[in-house]
């Protein structure tokens, strides 16, 4: 009888601990955080009152990040809260923005404060609720800012790349000088490009050296007309020993339209483009079309969509171009033309698998710098010349699956791992 008595009680408190730890992990928000470039690890270490699962359809609550370029150069990240399971339809949306001079460190402080402020109405909605402390700054005076600068950025690259053995070596020089403004009604940039390339390599008794260089100058303004419709004029003045170019001049007027509204860029785009591109080329060689140099007019047709969800992302784009007119003749065909197409997509297709593509195909027949005479070895293999062709392509695919415990609280950092 004290056997059957001493079972009942043990049965009884076993079973009290048990439901108070249930009610406990219930209470403990889960949280999936789809950040790839973020510091998780310090994620994890700032924010120790959540449980950080592996995969998305086991959280309380998705967290997604999302970033676009400022007019200063910095980031707008966007972070959105989706409520998931018992927390349905409760969604949230803030942003903090990056300065371009801010450091790593800064950018995941501002991200774990603002995944703190995004979490407060999910924990108001627990018997967490009760342990929240609130406290706000004392309000100071704003000072008036003055931008002497009138939202001008500039920006001035230099790199170069030396590397080499016994019987090679090869060098690169790359530099660029940018200047932007950016508002809401307007955005202009100017930029300056220029690249050297040089390889070398002792084959025996025979030293094989190729070089290749190019400059360009570009300009650009963009006008809003409201918030679906954009008009722009872009020109160029370029040179390219690897296109046969002594000397390229062209401008281009076109006229853009997005679907949904240019607020919602960030999860966002489905626009459309049309542009006119008049243009002069001097080529340095004879090209296979027996021009020194040639006028041209063309026009291009360009499709872009890019589309941010919980179960993934995808971005694609269709160029379509064709000559019009080359050297005052009017073309009656569509024989000097080019399509490419672009894709990017990450999907999510069930717990625990993703499935990554990029790339992108190209179909040309467009190319009218292709000098006549035969390209050299060097030339060749270090690709230092274009070749005429009628098709290019890139492509990379890969799937991933994980799978085992859904928490990953722990850090432990040894070894950098």
């Amino acid at each position: 009888m004290k056997r059957i008595v001493l079972f009942i009680i043990l049965l009884c408190v076993t079973r009290v601990y048990s439901d108070t730890t249930i009610e406990n992990s219930e209470e403990k928000l889960k949280i999936f955080i789809d950040y790839p470039a973020g510091d998780l690890n310090y994620f994890r270490e700032e924010i120790s009152s959540v449980d950080f699962v592996r995969f998305m359809q086991e959280a309380d609550v998705y967290i997604l990040f999302s970033k676009q370029s400022t007019g200063s150069g910095g980031q707008k990240y966007t972070v959105d809260f989706t409520g998931q399971k018992r927390f349905e339809g409760i969604n949230e949306s803030l942003t903090f923005i990056m300065g371009k001079d801010d450091t790593d460190d800064d950018e995941r402080r501002k991200s774990v404060h603002t995944i703190k402020l995004g979490l407060i109405r999910y924990f108001s909605r627990t018997n967490f609720a009760d342990k929240i402390m609130i406290t706000f700054p004392i309000e100071q005076k704003k000072e008036e800012i003055i931008d002497r600068w009138n939202n001008w950025v500039f920006e001035f690259n230099v790199n170069c790349f030396l590397n080499g053995q016994k019987s090679s070596n090869s060098l690169n020089l790359w530099g660029s000088i940018l200047a932007k403004r950016v508002t809401k009604e307007i955005k202009t940039e100017f930029g300056f490009f220029g690249s050297y390339n040089q390889d070398k390599f002792d084959y025996g008794d025979e030293v094989i050296e190729s070089s290749s260089d190019s400059k360009s100058f570009n300009a650009s303004v963009i006008k809003s007309i409201n918030a679906h419709w954009s008009y722009g004029l872009w020109s160029y003045i370029y040179d390219s020993s690897y296109s046969n170019i002594d000397l390229g001049v062209g401008i281009s007027p076109g006229i853009e339209y997005n679907i949904f509204p240019y607020s919602e860029s960030n999860r966002k785009q489905l626009r459309f483009q049309y542009k006119l591109h008049p243009g002069f080329a001097d080529y340095s060689e004879e090209t296979i079309y027996e021009k020194l140099s040639e006028k041209t007019l063309k026009h291009s047709f360009t499709t872009e969509i890019e589309y941010i969800q919980s179960w993934g992302s995808v971005s694609a784009s269709i160029i379509a171009s064709q000559y019009l007119i080359i050297d005052d003749m009017i073309l009656d065909s569509y024989e000097k033309n080019k399509l490419t197409l672009h894709s990017n997509v990450s999907w999510r297709i069930f717990k625990g698998l993703s499935f990554d593509l990029w790339g992108y195909v190209s179909r040309i027949h467009d190319q009218l710098s292709i000098p006549a005479g035969v390209v050299s070895t060097q030339d060749l293999l270090l690709k230092r010349k274009e070749l005429e062709t009628q098709y290019s392509y890139f492509a990379s695919i890969g799937l991933s699956y994980s799978f085992g415990s859904i928490y990953n609280n722990i850090v432990n950092p040894r070894f950098g791992d």
